[in-house]
């Protein structure tokens, strides 16, 4: 086989996939990553339905992030339709095996070697890797067809298909020990298959929520992240964050608190984002759906109380220096040292409990 090869596509229908659950042959891997509400609907069912791929692993106890591999009946394909669809949730799978003998086959590629030597999580379950992945020479050489006949994802009002190509047994065997290395031809592949699609997405997301975009608005993005990713901003959804403040607060880059939160080095990329949208809430500045997704301290007193509450002395803190802040400019300098020392000092401490750092493969 080729280095890469393009594996045709398919369009079914629904009506289908449903014929297909008829006959106890189709199954999904699910990817909380894009679909949070997933855990919760994985754990409502028995060990013979679902099964996460972190089981067995050191990363057994990382259940928000655990891709889980599922039989689909007429109820959960339901769900999904009406749900998920629209999210990149995760993938279809055709085939006759069992539950148990495909997390066989997936649980050898939950982690992948890189071409520089290091270890990470592959998410082969996101279609947007899985599409780029399925062409190239490594899914035949490390066995992902193994016991499957066709891989599919969302489109719109259909599935799209890719069929196993001939010669791939059709059952599960045995599955194989070594271990699953990328190389720098399907690293750059899937480099620029989700830039792409990462590109077309906040495009798709901006303009819905109402946003002009330049018109060169490929350089204009990825100038942003360029910037982004020196500052330790790296995440998709806290890049489209920063990328939605930029274009929808005029002037933010100057602003001295700004560029203050931005370099400071102790704080996550994540809680800087965090903090970014907290501070447009703040001052009624910056696009409103972000404004709404912060911490609004004017107007939404419950939220800024369970804030506080989360450690004893942060309202003291703000009793002692914030009774006038709400009246202050965001420019005063009393202000903003205190208020952004005070924040990193909060976000330093919550990030040693509750972030876990996954590295991805694709992204």
């Amino acid at each position: 086989m080729e280095a890469t090869v393009h594996l045709p596509r398919t369009t079914v229908a629904l009506e289908l996939i449903n014929q297909l659950i008829q006959q106890r042959s189709v199954y999904a891997i699910f990817d909380p990553v894009g679909a949070p509400r997933v855990p919760e609907k994985m754990h409502a069912l028995s060990s013979e339905r679902s099964l996460s791929l972190f089981q067995g692993t050191p990363y057994e106890s990382y259940t928000a992030v655990a891709p889980y591999l599922a039989s689909v009946d007429e109820e959960l394909f339901e769900w999904i339709r009406k749900g998920l669809w629209a999210e990149p949730w995760g993938i279809l799978l055709l085939s006759r095996s069992s539950l148990g003998e495909l997390f066989n086959v997936f649980r050898r590629f939950i982690t992948v070697r890189l071409p520089d030597g290091n270890a990470c999580f592959f998410r082969f379950h996101d279609p947007r890797i899985l599409s780029t992945f399925l062409d190239a020479e490594e899914s035949a050489r490390y066995e992902f067809w193994n016991g499957i006949s066709a891989y599919g994802w969302s489109a719109d009002d259909a599935v799209t298909l890719v069929k196993r190509p001939d010669g791939m047994a059709a059952s599960a065997g045995e599955v194989p020990v070594s271990e699953v290395a990328l190389s720098p031809e399907l690293m750059n592949s899937l480099g620029k298959a989700q830039l792409k699609s990462f590109l077309d997405r906040c495009s798709k997301y901006l303009e819905g929520n109402g946003v002009t975009l330049p018109a060169n608005r490929g350089m204009f993005f990825q100038s942003v992240f360029l910037y982004a990713r020196s500052v330790g901003i790296v995440l998709e959804l806290d890049l489209l964050r920063f990328l939605h403040l930029i274009l929808g607060w005029k002037g933010m880059q100057s602003i001295a608190v700004v560029r203050e939160i931005l370099s400071y080095p102790e704080v996550s990329g994540t809680d800087k984002v965090d903090l970014l949208c907290e501070l447009a809430a703040f001052a009624g500045m910056g696009p409103e759906p972000l404004r709404i997704a912060g911490l609004d301290m004017e107007a939404n007193a419950k939220a800024l109380q369970r804030f506080l509450d989360e450690h004893v002395n942060d309202r003291l803190f703000f009793e002692k220096h914030h009774s006038g802040a709400l009246t202050m400019s965001i420019e005063d300098t009393r202000w903003r040292k205190e208020w952004v020392n005070y924040y990193c000092e909060f976000v330093s401490e919550r990030a040693k409990v509750t972030r876990v750092p996954v590295g991805t493969a694709g992204i």
